[in-house]
């Protein structure tokens, strides 16, 4: 097994468990402001995490053709930004997209040629990563609702 399917591997075992944490979560409690202390729902991590994806995907691809540059990722800008869209965008859509950029980001890591730094700090923060630093407060949520 190489690197890439090593990557792929630890982002499917972490995937299957989240997507679960999520599947427990009644669509009528969703929208609930208290998965955190900063107030944010279930749907905000959601579209949170499928904006993170789609920027993923959007660097492997720029990797994959050449044409990507390292830089500041802008990190809390852009959580700021994802957290208003997504606020404005309703639960379907952000349901939906937040499966679309799973595929999208695990298409452009299986295209990737090799996994050089870009391609393993991208796919894994903002993938398996990022699963494993929302995944606690999903499952305190979760709990809460039992």
């Amino acid at each position: 097994m190489g690197p890439k399917e090593e990557l792929l591997g630890i982002e499917r075992v972490r995937w299957v468990a989240f997507s679960e944490l999520v599947g427990r979560v009644p669509a009528d409690r969703s929208e609930e402001p208290t998965l955190n202390p900063d107030g944010w729902s279930v749907k905000d991590l959601l579209w949170h995490m499928a904006s993170w994806d789609r920027e993923a995907a959007r660097a492997l691809e720029q990797v994959r053709l050449g044409t990507y540059e390292d830089g500041d990722w802008g990190t809390e800008e852009k959580n700021e930004r994802f957290l208003i869209e997504g606020r404005a965008t309703d639960l379907a859509t952000v349901r939906a997209e937040w499966l679309a950029s799973r595929e999208r980001i695990l298409a452009e890591m299986a295209a990737a040629p090799e996994v050089t730094a870009p391609v393993d700090e991208w796919f894994s923060e903002s993938a398996y990563k990022h699963i494993e630093d929302h995944a606690p407060e999903l499952s305190r949520f979760v709990e809460r609702l039992l």
